[in-house]
């Protein structure tokens, strides 16, 4: 072999083999951000609850007296065994990240909501957060003159995080329950509920957060606006 094939043959081995480090080192670091990235991947999703206006709230329908309603917290009749949760994202391959409510409990998201509805509908509501497990004989006097409570059916957010489009999808079911503080008596229930979906490319908790406050800030006001509800709290108090 001449003296110009050996330095062309190693050449050549050098330049393959820095193409093969290269290539190396390519996928080492593709390898450290792949770890890099499931390190920072959350391990739970935290949204704020709250009464988020679907529509423009009509003026509750009284007699013109000034009475004060007291919201107490809700219960939870969800039938899952850890009701912190209320959704999960749920990725391609199978895992899933749960959904929590941020600074406080399901129960009592959905009556601080129900509370700045009623207060948006220009009723007198009490700052008092009664403790109320829906049975008249637990009514107690100092709760003013009307009660509500009531009680989570359903309430729910999940996420289909797939490639290319993120699947949002929301429902909420919720029953009030008013009653007539001095009398002991529940006088009203109503049950009402919400869906949504939503497609969209990218995911985010605010979208989480909007399609949850979405579906059960609707719920409530449909269980408030109908007449047959301002009507049987006139006909509580003329009583």
């Amino acid at each position: 072999m001449s003296a110009d094939s050996v330095e062309a043959t190693v050449a050549a081995s050098g330049k393959n083999g820095k193409l093969a480090g290269l290539r190396y080192a390519g996928m080492l670091v593709c390898l450290l951000l792949l770890v890099w990235a499931m390190g920072c991947a959350p391990k739970i999703y935290n949204v704020n609850m709250r009464y988020q206006p679907t529509k423009v709230i009509p003026p509750a329908v009284t007699d013109g007296r000034k009475f004060s309603l007291t919201v107490a917290a809700f219960i939870d009749r969800r039938k899952m065994d850890d009701t912190l949760l209320i959704g999960r994202v749920i990725h391609s391959d199978g895992s899933s990240i749960p959904i929590l409510p941020r600074y406080v409990k399901a129960q009592d998201a959905v009556a601080a909501a129900l509370r700045e509805l009623l207060i948006q509908s220009g009723y007198g509501v009490s700052p008092e957060k009664a403790a109320w497990d829906l049975q008249e004989n637990t009514i107690r006097p100092d709760w003013g003159r009307i009660l509500v409570g009531g009680a989570i059916e359903e309430l729910d957010v999940t996420c289909l995080d797939t490639i290319p489009r993120k699947r949002y999808s929301a429902k909420a079911r919720v029953t009030l329950v008013f009653a007539d503080v001095q009398k002991k008596r529940i006088f009203y229930r109503i049950t009402s509920e919400s869906s949504s979906t939503l497609d969209h490319i990218l995911f985010s908790e605010e979208k989480l957060e909007s399609q949850i406050n979405g579906v059960l800030s609707e719920a409530m006001e449909k269980a408030l606006e109908g007449p047959e509800t301002a009507k049987q709290i006139r006909e509580s108090l003329k009583e």
